[in-house]
């Protein structure tokens, strides 16, 4: 009976604790998919094919695969794999046996589909199914196995191997200039930590570091007495008693599979072996327990307001869970023992999340590239949207030189009218009428002078009608147009070239003129990335060398940064897009002044300006936008907290911040992502973008919604004083409710006194009255200096400046 394939024993074991969950009442229903029968596939599983051959899973819903990898993707991932099109994949749906499938369809790229509609990536998942996924690259060709021994219909089992290695090679050990040469840049300094690219480093105590000094491009993992203790971010502390592991690229994707919490790591020479097994999942159950445990305790003691007792409920569930699993290790029921310990910490990871702030103001907005053609999956979409808890969609509407809606300004400029795939059907007005149905804000998202890619048809449909229109980089100067070298594949139209911009605002007009949007979002504002200067530099066209020559006597193509005249070529190409956003701001007040004009930025300044003459900090000056997204590509916390800080004090306090992250894009966890939201809104953003939707994991929609976005939320832009008061009458509570623990009577009430006079003076349009009330209640609070009422104070502190910030704000505009 110990035999860790018996159909009775997984089916039993999933059928138990979904009956346990519901019996504490720890897991949401959105969350109740993990479990259940048969028990989903696990990395490390082995693939039996209908004919008898095998292949190894090397990972579950991967954030990307690696080359060569074996993956399956779970329901949990999302709809889609989002995998490109140069591996293999068979849809598997399960035939209701422990671990038995039947393969529904089977495609790769190295042979022709079955049936043309087939793809070989970016397969829909099954709800009741699984997509085995194989990458290119590797030896033996994962793809070949695929092709050779899965065909439709056939009957596949996966079946768990509790414990599996996976090896690598280390590139370089504490790494200096000489070194690690690749490591190095072309001045001969080092990248940030001495860290190249594509390569795997280990950091130990003697290279005097106390961080990597790594950059957000890759990922780390925390190893000390040989087991992985913590993983995540990069510039990473050294411990004193052991050492760090980072990877950038695939490397570190190979660490995110591979070297997770609790695996066993031995280094023999420069072979880095991971090692994971039952006592992995043991270990990875009990720091997330304990994790959950001590954000409860310090949510109670800092009088957060959050469900603690469904918080204590998930983190009982886990505990009684994990005291299973413990005892099916010790009695050598290994298998038993890896699921319980899996089961263990999804409930403890859940009581975690409930232990997040959710306020109920302030913005949560998502990208969204829109894929569907009906009317029912675009319902379908958004419903999973709305459950996510995001009050603001910027779709996608314009991209890659195709509108999504039948546009007669395009057809009027001889360019393509309408996305092909979407011809027939209007699905702007579909997303409008469903967002607003269900009361999120729907932004029309714009690549503003980005028309094409080479992955996505060459140089697209604007271009082909308008060569003229191109921006040219320096190095294809009489030689004809060519993609981006900075941005691989990338076209973009020439800022300074009056057809090309006059054709985009057209475009615009049209949109906010003929549709109900809430917002204009502006991406890829800016000249594509122009350094190095001497080959990717941008733009060399003949109008914009004509037009500079002829305002200032010199040819750009002749100069270099040594010459008193770069400045102002910089300058030029600057005030282009920085005039071209005036011009949309002026086209937007006199046609559709309540269109809210947004901008996706970079969050460096000087970055910006230097590589993409992209001046925001001018356009927030001018009064040319509503609202910034900073993107911000960090992958801790710490990092994009840094970004949201620095665009803070750039902007100052008349500007809506809605910091950019990138959890979804680069797979993070869930944790991670809500890790950044809280970070972001501590450091004064107010609100939060999630790029992108199409990339967003169930396990961090469900994350959300058990988290930050527990409880529903309005977007300060668009009523800043309605917003500031929904944040002040839930602040008044908390305060309330945190007497006297957290905060003395006596100044509880003086901020409650006072908090009612901000509300009563709102209520009457007295908004200078209640930006001092706002302030008086600040000082009744103080600066507490330590523990539980330090915490509480310093959220109050933060959201009375928002809210102050907010109003003073509606005053000015």
């Amino acid at each position: 009976m110990n035999d860790v394939r018996h159909p009775v024993r997984r089916r039993a074991l999933w059928s138990a604790l979904a009956a346990l969950a519901v019996t504490l009442g720890t897991l949401a229903p959105a969350a109740a998919p993990a479990i259940a029968a048969p028990a989903p596939p696990a990395a490390g599983d082995e693939v039996t094919a209908a004919d008898g051959a095998t292949l190894p899973i090397a990972a579950i819903n991967p954030p990307s695969r690696l080359a060569g990898m074996v993956a399956v993707y779970t329901p949990a991932f999302g709809p889609t794999t989002k995998t490109n099109a140069f591996g293999g994949e068979a849809v598997l749906v399960s035939d209701g046996s422990s671990g038995g499938y039947t393969v529904q369809r089977v495609c790769t790229v190295i042979s022709p589909c079955a049936d043309p509609t087939w793809k070989p990536g970016d397969s829909t998942i099954p709800a009741d199914g699984v997509v085995l996924s194989v990458s290119p690259g590797g030896s033996p060709d994962v793809r070949v196995w695929m092709r050779d021994h899965i065909k439709p219909g056939d009957t596949v089992h996966i079946a768990p191997v509790v414990a599996r290695s996976a090896s690598t090679t280390i590139d370089a050990v504490d790494p200096t200039a000489s070194s690690n040469p690749a490591g190095v840049d072309g001045n001969g300094r080092c990248f940030p930590g001495c860290r190249g690219a594509e390569q795997l480093v280990q950091y130990t105590p003697a290279s005097s570091r106390s961080t990597t000094g790594t950059n957000d491009y890759g990922f780390e993992v925390t190893v000390v007495n040989g087991v992985v203790t913590a993983a995540g971010g990069n510039n990473r502390e050294i411990p004193a008693d052991g050492f760090v592991l980072s990877g950038h690229g695939a490397r570190g994707t190979w660490l995110q599979a591979n070297a997770v919490v609790g695996a066993t790591i031995t280094i023999e020479g420069s072979t880095l072996t991971a090692t994971i097994d039952e006592r992995t999942a043991i270990f990875g159950a009990e720091r997330a327990l304990a994790d959950a445990d001590a954000r409860i305790a310090d949510g109670i003691d800092s009088c957060l307001a959050f469900p603690a007792d469904s918080a204590k409920d998930a983190s009982a569930a886990a505990a009684s869970i994990l005291a299973e699993a413990r005892t099916a290790a010790e009695t050598g029921d290994r298998a038993h023992a890896v699921d319980l310990a899996n089961a263990a910490k999804a409930s403890a990871e859940l009581a975690a999340q409930r232990t997040a702030e959710s306020r109920p103001a302030e913005g949560r907005a998502t990208w969204v590239r829109p894929e569907e053609t009906t009317r029912a999956a675009i319902e379908a979409t958004l419903d999973r949207i709305d459950a996510a808890g995001f009050n603001m969609v910027f779709l996608e509407s314009i991209y890659q030189g195709y509108t999504i809606y039948p546009s007669e300004a395009a057809a009027a400029a001889g360019v393509a009218s309408q996305r092909p795939s979407m011809v027939g059907f209007d699905p702007l007005q579909v997303w409008i009428d469903g967002a607003h149905a269900r009361g999120i804000e729907l932004h029309s998202w714009i690549h503003t002078f980005f028309v094409g890619s080479d992955q996505t048809g060459g140089i697209g449909p604007v271009l082909s009608a308008h060569p003229d229109w191109a921006a040219l980089q320096r190095k294809d100067v009489g030689k004809g147009l060519g993609p981006s070298a900075a941005e691989p594949g990338y076209y973009f139209l020439d800022a300074a070239n009056p057809g090309a911009r006059g054709y985009v605002k057209s475009l615009l007009d049209e949109l906010m003129t003929d549709y109900d949007i809430d917002g204009v979002h502006l991406d890829y504002i800016r000249y594509p990335v122009s350094q190095p200067w001497e080959t990717a530099g941008y733009s060399y066209s003949d109008y914009s060398r004509q037009t500079f020559a002829a305002h200032y006597g010199v040819d750009p193509y002749t100069l270099t940064p040594a010459d008193a005249a770069w400045k102002t070529w910089t300058d030029w190409r600057v005030e282009n897009v920085t005039s071209f956003v005036g011009e949309i701001r002026a086209l937007q007040q006199a046609e559709a002044p309540e269109v809210a004009l947004s901008a996706a930025v970079f969050a460096d300044p000087v970055d910006g300006i230097g590589k993409k003459f992209q001046n925001w900090a001018d356009w927030v000056d001018r009064g040319y936008v509503d609202l910034l997204t900073g993107m911000s590509f960090g992958t801790s916390g710490t990092s994009v907290a840094h970004d949201t800080q620095v665009m803070r004090d750039r902007v100052g306090e008349n500007q809506y911040l809605y910091t950019a992250t990138y959890g979804p894009f680069r797979g993070s966890t869930p944790a991670t992502v809500l890790e950044q939201i809280r970070a972001v809104s501590d450091a004064g953003s107010d609100g939060v973008g999630l790029f992108a939707w199409n990339q967003l994991s169930a396990g961090q929609a469900e994350a959300l919604a058990e988290g930050p976005h527990r409880v529903p939320a309005v977007a300060p832009h668009a009523d800043p004083v309605a917003a500031a008061a929904v944040g002040l009458r839930d602040l008044r509570e908390q305060v309330t409710d945190a007497a006297p623990r957290c905060i003395a009577d006596d100044s509880a009430a003086q901020v409650e006194h006072r908090l009612d006079k901000a509300l009563t003076a709102i209520d009457r349009g007295q908004i200078d009255k209640a930006i001092r009330e706002i302030q008086q209640a600040a000082s009744a609070i103080g600066t507490p200096s330590e523990g539980g009422a330090e915490q509480f104070a310093s959220r109050a502190l933060r959201d009375l400046d928002m809210f102050g910030r907010w109003l003073d704000t509606a005053l000015k505009r």
